[in-house]
């Protein structure tokens, strides 16, 4: 059975002033067929964003 490629997985995180820029990194990881996770694109309201970001963190390679 040939084996499934898996995108990679990134987890940013980074300081206040640098939002910007690492928005812009983000795009260009996703459009690069990343699965990067920032918690501005990938935190829902209302859902522990603790327990998301250790599980994203996790995952991540």
């Amino acid at each position: 059975m040939p084996e499934t490629k898996r995108p990679l997985k990134v987890f940013l995180c980074h300081a206040h002033s640098d939002a910007a820029t690492v928005r812009d990194l983000y795009l260009r990881l996703i459009r690069g067929g990343v699965d990067a996770w920032l918690d501005k694109e990938k935190l829902i309201p209302g859902q522990d964003w603790e327990m998301e970001i250790r599980k994203a963190v996790r995952e991540s390679k």
